[in-house]
């Protein structure tokens, strides 16, 4: 009997875009208020301003600065909708901004809202003599100046709500000090001379040597008496101090006496499947004996101290799982996708600032060489807070914006906590935009959930689904079993397995299909083949991986999967052609897409965090005339074929505020699946608008990005739709090549 074709995935997608050319551009604002009313609510708010900036003391304020923050009201999300003419019409300048929530006076809508929505804080320095004179200066102001005013809901002085928790009770906590101070300009400079002279002048030595610069923020730790804290925090351009955060490990100690299972597992010493292919796991090192000589070598971060027995211990299990997935009782490990450097990054003289250092020495290592898959099974022992970005996850995830790496980051281990508190959810940094978060399902096969300690979502917006995708990372009813020592697998339990476990598919499938898929690609088929099933959006993020490559490589029958990547150009709009046969379909299509771009990012910026942004229009039909529209009461012939709605459908997108329309646009990554009847489709596109902004203001595309689309499309009772379409798209469509001997089963 013949053995079924294997039907790998369809690459060369990019060859189905092409440039177009899209009027855009929305109705009139309705604004909420008119310029007198603003003015007369705010004048409280912008007396109170004058008299906080006029009582700092002058050391807190560095060129005689002040910084103030204005939170717009939460209709005026939209880059288009960013203040400019105010802030260049007053002399101020923007220098950060996060979400806040708040209630609004008024609203242009029919109903008003129940609850507090998101809204836009800006953060906007200036000198004191015209912070204190805003009033006057304000009413004195040309038109357009005066029109930004009126979508200011708040004005306010900086406050003690810069001061986080610093649990605890030791007299000299360890904290983290966060300035604006964008070094790239002189006034940053400036902000880091003032703020060393303030500390000094309050008694603490302020130590600079771990400063980490990322955008326009500074990261700072050092000591300080909590007595201090509050008059450090008086500090105009300070923008948080909180209590330093421990370095964790993404494991977790297991309570059931099962923790004992052992079994024993033989180690060949094969060569990986693609000797040329290298990957990166930064964690707590090796022993000189570990069991993986032929495929990985131990290296040690530059400077570094003795390694611990606990970090030795969990990096062998990590590095295993990482090569091999969950080992199995009786079975031989299979051959490992890739060569791994493990990075000792974790020594026996970790401090109150580990952290920092742990992150210097990971983002060392990253700039002086190069790899296309790296896993972090260690970070920040914190959840994630919105208001704020992570030094963890801003400098990662600038290192990640090129897309010539996959960064894959556990999630955490902290999902069965405070869920009111927000103390379950994903920790940095595996909530980079850019970042692949993994947390951890409770079983490998049917009736699996997340974990009960894997962190939960959502992540901030952008990059709201998190986790990104869940894979096995065992539990007390089914334990993850990894190396150990020579010979020996361990049941263990976490995201710290998950993760390497998760990153293994991704380098299969790069030892698969060659330099066939970048980085970027790898990231969008990992989401794209997650199942996220009927469990909720915020335990598993888009879903659960396949447990086999197979599953990931190849389509099965009665389906074709594309894959288009490269460069979205800095042309405004891009007309992807989505693949259909040239006889058409007979039956039910189902349409499945993931979209994923890497984004530059402004960390000072949590709200506005990502750089660019993409606006997609599906449109089913785009053949024969576009038809008419109906504009105030009048039929008016369309320039193009009408969109219908595609992304945009998930759970956690449906709990946000109906005006947050824009918020998606700025998403790193999406994803949809819809069912259609086959008359409904005529040479279906997506027409896809690259966006780009910069702190939250329109900014010029200036250069291309990385992206990938994954589009599946399925024909209900079809058995040769994947030829049908290879035959349709001659010449331009191909299925991608194995470049390495893997055995793939055909899927039935």
């Amino acid at each position: 009997m013949m053995a079924s074709p294997i039907n790998y995935l369809i690459g060369r997608g990019e060859t189905l875009v092409q440039p177009i050319s899209l009027k855009s551009g929305g109705g009139e604002k309705a604004h909420p208020y008119t310029f007198d009313e603003a003015f007369s609510r705010l004048s409280p708010e912008m007396n109170i301003v004058q008299a906080a900036v006029e009582d700092l003391p002058r050391l807190a304020c560095p060129n005689d600065e002040a910084v103030i923050s204005l939170t717009l009201h939460p209709s005026y999300l939209a880059k288009s909708y960013h203040p400019t003419r105010l802030l260049n019409g007053l002399g101020l300048r923007q220098v950060g901004s996060r979400e806040r929530r708040v209630m609004p006076s008024k609203w242009t809508q029919k109903e008003a809202p129940s609850q507090p929505l998101v809204a836009p804080e800006l953060f906007v320095a200036g000198s004191r003599r015209r912070l204190a004179s805003l009033s006057r200066l304000v009413l004195a102001a040309e038109p357009g100046v005066q029109d930004d005013f009126r979508r200011i809901e708040h004005i306010n002085a900086m406050g003690t709500d810069r001061i986080g928790r610093i649990a605890g009770d030791d007299a000299m906590p360890p904290l983290e000090v966060v300035l604006h101070a964008d070094t790239s300009e002189v006034w940053g400079d400036d902000v880091l001379r003032g703020f060393y002279e303030w500390c000094r002048e309050l008694g603490i030595s302020a130590d600079f040597s771990r400063r980490q610069q990322v955008g326009g923020l500074a990261f700072l730790g050092f000591h300080a008496s909590r007595e201090a804290v509050g008059a450090m925090a008086r500090f105009s351009f300070l923008r948080t101090v909180r209590r330093m955060a421990q370095l964790s490990f993404r494991d977790i100690e297991m309570r059931a006496t099962s923790t004992a299972a052992t079994f024993p597992i033989a180690f060949s010493n094969d060569l990986p499947v693609d000797t040329e292919l290298r990957a990166a796991v930064f964690d707590g090192g090796l022993p000189s004996d570990h069991p993986f000589p032929a495929c990985v070598v131990c290296k040690d971060a530059p400077g570094i101290g003795r390694p611990t027995a606990m970090g030795l211990r969990h990096g062998v299990q990590v590095t295993s799982a990482m090569l091999y997935g969950p080992l199995a009782a009786g079975d031989e490990p299979t051959r490992p996708y890739s060569n791994i450097d493990h990075w000792r990054v974790l020594d026996s003289d970790g401090d109150d600032f580990e952290l920092m250092t742990t992150l210097d020495r990971i983002m060392d290592i990253l700039e002086q060489n190069s790899y296309e898959v790296v896993n972090l099974s260690i970070g920040p022992d914190e959840a994630l807070i919105d208001d704020d970005v992570h030094v963890w996850t801003s400098r990662l995830d600038q290192f990640a914006a090129s897309g010539k790496t996959l960064v894959v980051s556990a999630a955490g281990n902290n999902g069965d906590l405070d869920l009111e508190a927000g103390l379950c959810r994903i920790q940095p940094a595996s909530d980079g935009v850019n970042v692949l978060a993994v947390g951890a399902a409770c079983q490998s096969g049917v009736g699996w959930s997340r974990a009960e300690y894997s962190a939960r979502g959502p992540g901030r917006s952008p990059g709201l689904v998190k986790p990104d995708i869940l894979a096995f990372g065992g539990s007390e009813e089914e334990l993850f079993f990894a190396a150990d020592g020579a010979g020996i697998a361990r049941g263990v339990t976490g995201t710290s397995f998950a993760a390497p476990a998760a990153a293994r598919l991704g380098l299969g499938l790069r030892a698969l299909f060659g330099t066939q898929l970048s980085p970027v690609a790898l990231k969008a088929l990992l989401v794209h083949h997650a199942e996220c099933g009927e469990h909720a959006q915020i335990d598993v993020g888009w879903g659960r991986l396949p447990k086999l490559l197979d599953d990931i490589a190849t389509c099965r029958p009665g389906e074709a999967t594309v894959v288009y990547q490269g460069i979205l150009e800095p042309s405004r709009y891009r007309r992807f052609l989505l693949p259909v046969p040239t006889d058409g379909f007979g039956a039910k299509v189902s349409l499945r897409a993931t979209f994923v771009t890497a984004t530059g990012v402004d960390p000072e910026d949590a709200i506005n965090y990502t750089r660019t942004g993409v606006g997609i229009a599906f449109r089913p039909k785009t053949v024969g005339h576009p038809g008419y529209t109906k504009i105030k009461g009048e039929y008016k012939e369309r320039s193009v074929h009408e969109a219908k709605g595609f992304f945009g459908k998930s759970a956690l997108f449906e709990t946000e505020q109906v005006l947050r329309d824009d918020a998606q646009r700025w998403e790193a990554v999406l994803k949809a699946a819809h069912t259609y009847n086959p008359t409904t489709l005529d040479q279906p596109v997506f027409d896809i608008e690259h966006l780009a902004r910069a702190n939250g203001q329109a900014a010029p595309r200036s250069e291309g990005v990385q992206y990938a689309l994954i589009v599946t499309v399925s024909e209900r009772g079809s058995n040769d739709l994947y030829n049908r379409i290879i035959r349709s798209y001659a010449g331009r469509l191909q299925a991608m090549r194995p470049q390495v001997d893997i055995p793939i089963r055909p899927r039935g």
